[in-house]
């Protein structure tokens, strides 16, 4: 058994006047310089900014404006918009109405998808129309057969979740309680199953989602 994304190609082509296909390029918008902090920190207050920006154009650089970009490395930056070669990462926890709630240190996690304790099924069904008012899925992956013994086990999962019109939560560790991590460092998901079959034929998916949709009130 294997998973993997679905391919999925766009009906829309994005030509030139002429016919000619397009082509994807990075063109610099801006350097750090000529942007709003730098600008208020050169001229102090914004009523000062905004005089300046009448009488002259001090967030335009005509040299490099519009000039496209080659291959790059990201670099992390300060406050002053000086590079640094240090930084502490952190976590940050928000609250439904999107205000901080907290701030840890964050937290090193390793991969759980292919440990010793597989992934399992946690039990229980979601109704289709409960999950997708609840939850946010972020990704999706396709489960395969390798051979006709998966093909039968895969097939019974997906017919017993498309006769409930349910979604099977998926969960890892040793309790089948936990939510899959699936490289280090990795961002936590719940996992979601859904299963679609067509006469013999069958489709199983894999729904994942961090976010949990709440009432703000």
């Amino acid at each position: 058994m294997s998973f993997g994304k679905a391919p999925a190609r766009s009906p829309i082509r994005f030509v030139l006047p002429d016919g000619s296909a397009t082509r994807t390029a990075k063109l610099i918008k801006s350097p750090i310089s000529f942007q709003y902090e730098a600008l208020k920190n050169k001229y102090g207050t914004d009523e000062a900014l905004a005089d300046a920006l009448l009488s002259d154009d001090p967030e335009i650089d005509a040299a490099t404006v519009g000039q496209t970009m080659g291959k790059g490395q990201r670099i992390l930056i300060d406050e002053s918009h000086k590079p640094t070669f240090e930084a502490i990462a952190k976590e940050a926890i928000f609250s439904p109405d999107g205000s901080l709630k907290e701030e840890r240190e964050l937290v090193e996690r390793s991969s759980n998808i292919q440990g010793n304790h597989p992934v399992k099924w946690a039990g229980k069904f979601i109704p289709l129309t409960e999950a997708y008012n609840k939850f946010i899925f972020a990704r999706k992956y396709q489960l395969t057969h390798s051979d006709g013994l998966t093909y039968d086990f895969l097939f019974s999962m997906a017919r017993e979740l498309d006769e409930k019109k349910s979604l099977m939560l998926l969960g890892a560790g040793p309790k089948g309680n936990e939510p899959l991590i699936f490289q280090d460092n990795g961002k936590p998901y719940r996992a979601f199953l859904e299963g679609r079959i067509n006469g013999e034929g069958y489709l199983l998916i894999m729904h994942l989602s961090n976010l949990e949709l709440k009432s703000i009130l």
